[in-house]
């Protein structure tokens, strides 16, 4: 049965008990009388992420109009048919602002519109009953704007959101990602055992309503062009990250799912959508999200990514940017990724000796188109720049990597034709670029979390900064051919994002290594124990 009516702010166990708790700080006297240690009281967002039911409104606006209160519930509008309508605000019997969403809500702006006879509570039970009763019956009046405050640089999910303000995959995968950040921000502090049990019960609901309207959409003519059930998929990956779900390379792992779902769902629009700035703007976290499952899962971006970063580049503005060049460069690292990982997977001395400086090459070219660009740009001046320079020594570290373990396996080749003097100088540029990139990433840091330290923000809109700082952090932590420091660096960094923002995933750091011959982790001539192994993991 849902929670109805007004909260009860006693402690745990006198709600149990149904006895009256005199509120008393840090423990209730009444537990102290009892015998029993007081278990303490629910927190604040407990308090204002509530079920409500139909007949607990109705029931509420009947004891209203006993007592002679006047019912308000009209919304503010202009007297212009043309004008747009506004979010009405009320407040709850805790003092945070109720926001409620309607088909033509702007999301930019709010203005709160009832009398001055009307009680705070009258005000949200008459906007409730204009929402549907799926609506109702969970918390969007709080889920929508967390969510749209942790994204707030995304415009192409606010967008969406103001049109598909109502019902479907995108309202219950608000409720699945905003729960999950209210939980994991609450946790690990004390909270009653049956009040973590009702919580997992709820996001598991909310999850399988999500799964099943996404998959309800896109059985249906056209699902997979809808932009809301695009934006609710990759919503899905990214709640993978606050649950922490990738703890190992495995491919069945939800995330790898739902990024493989939105390469399926890109792959189905084609390139229609590149040739509209709505199309590219939903486009691109979408695509920078396959590639990152790329470079995590060593394979190589989509077949199709030529074709649509050309159309880009073309025909668009925004093929000029850093973050397009960037994307380009990971498209070809990937390449050289897979192609190198299938050499040494196969053991084939003659064709990686054949291959070798073909993709050094490759790679070296690619890294050059990027840095002329950011030479030219002045350096990266944009949000999105600074995450996609994070994102591109990611792809470096992996890149010189993979360069390594291949230099390493032709030291072990008897009719290699390349001097093994040779090889072991471009070992030695490959482990500097590495630990170049990492030094690039731990210094970065600083901007991107120094103020998130320094001013003890946790508000929802730092918390897709700390996301975005996962990926590249990982990459140095993983890789044995960074410095010792560097890992230190990285790791306590991963700790801070994973406990102060909830992003559960920067605490998942696996160590499963890529099947690969002994022979491309350990050159010739060269212990174990040496200070340069390049054990790479992943």
């Amino acid at each position: 049965m849902p929670n109805t009516g007004r909260p009860s702010q006693d402690c745990h166990l006198c709600r149990r008990r149904r006895v009256k708790c005199d509120l008393a700080r840090p423990g209730c006297q009444r537990c102290f009388k009892y015998g029993v240690d007081c278990p303490g009281y629910r927190e604040q967002h407990e308090l204002v992420f509530r079920n409500a039911s139909p007949l607990a409104i109705k029931k509420r606006k009947k004891r209203a109009s006993a007592k002679g209160t006047e019912q308000d519930g009209t919304n503010a509008s202009s007297e212009s048919g043309g004008s747009r309508s506004t979010i009405p605000n009320s407040q709850n019997s805790t003092g945070a602002t109720i926001f409620v969403f309607d088909s033509n809500t702007d999301l930019s702006s709010s203005s709160s519109s009832s009398s001055s006879s009307s009680t705070p509570r009258d005000d949200m039970a008459s906007c409730l009953t204009s929402l549907p009763r799926p609506l109702m019956e969970h918390w969007t009046n709080h889920s929508i704007p967390i969510l749209l405050n942790v994204y707030s640089t995304l415009s192409f999910l606010h967008n969406i959101y103001r049109i598909n303000a109502r019902n479907g995959p995108l309202i219950w995968a608000a409720h699945l990602f905003s729960r999950t950040y209210v939980t994991n921000m609450r946790y690990p502090v004390h909270v009653h055992k049956e009040s973590t049990v009702e919580t997992q019960r709820e996001l598991g609901t909310y999850l399988g309503k999500t799964l099943s309207s996404v998959n309800a959409a896109l059985r249906e003519p056209g699902g997979a062009f809808r932009d809301d059930v695009l934006a609710t998929v990759w919503i899905l990956a990214s709640y993978e990250l606050l649950v922490g779900s990738l703890i190992h390379v495995e491919p069945l792992s939800p995330w790898h799912l739902h990024t493989r779902g939105l390469y399926s769902m890109l792959q189905t629009r084609g390139v229609e959508p590149l040739y509209t700035a709505e199309g590219r703007t939903a486009f691109w976290p979408c695509y920078n999200m396959v590639q990152v499952q790329a470079l995590v899962s060593n394979t190589e971006c989509p077949p199709e990514s030529d074709t649509w970063l050309g159309i880009i580049k073309n025909h668009h503005h925004d093929g000029g940017s850093y973050g397009f060049y960037v994307s380009v460069f990971i498209t070809k690292c990937t390449h050289v990724q897979a192609t190198i990982l299938g050499l040494l997977r196969q053991h084939d001395f003659v064709a990686a000796e054949e291959q070798y400086e073909s993709l050094i090459q490759q790679l070296e070219a690619a890294e050059e188109e990027v840095n002329q660009h950011a030479t030219t740009t002045n350096g990266c001046n944009r949000e999105w720049d600074f995450y996609m320079r994070n994102l591109y020594f990611s792809a470096i570290i992996k890149g010189y990597s993979c360069i390594l373990f291949l230099t390493n396996f032709l030291t072990h080749y008897a009719n290699c034709r390349l001097p093994l003097a040779k090889l072991r100088a471009q070992r030695a540029n490959c482990i500097q670029m590495i630990r170049a990139g990492a030094q690039f990433i731990i210094d970065s840091i600083t901007v991107a979390l120094s103020t998130l330290i320094a001013a003890k923000d946790k508000s929802p809109r730092v918390l897709f900064d700390a996301m975005k700082m996962v990926w590249p952090l990982k990459s140095v932590y993983v890789s044995d051919s960074a410095l010792a420091e560097q890992r230190d660096q990285a790791e306590v960094a991963l700790v801070f994002i994973g406990k102060e923002f909830g992003v559960r995933q920067a605490l998942h750091t696996y160590s499963d290594r890529m099947p690969l011959p002994l022979e491309a982790r350990l050159p010739l001539e060269m212990e174990p124990g040496d200070d340069a192994t390049p054990a790479f993991s992943q």
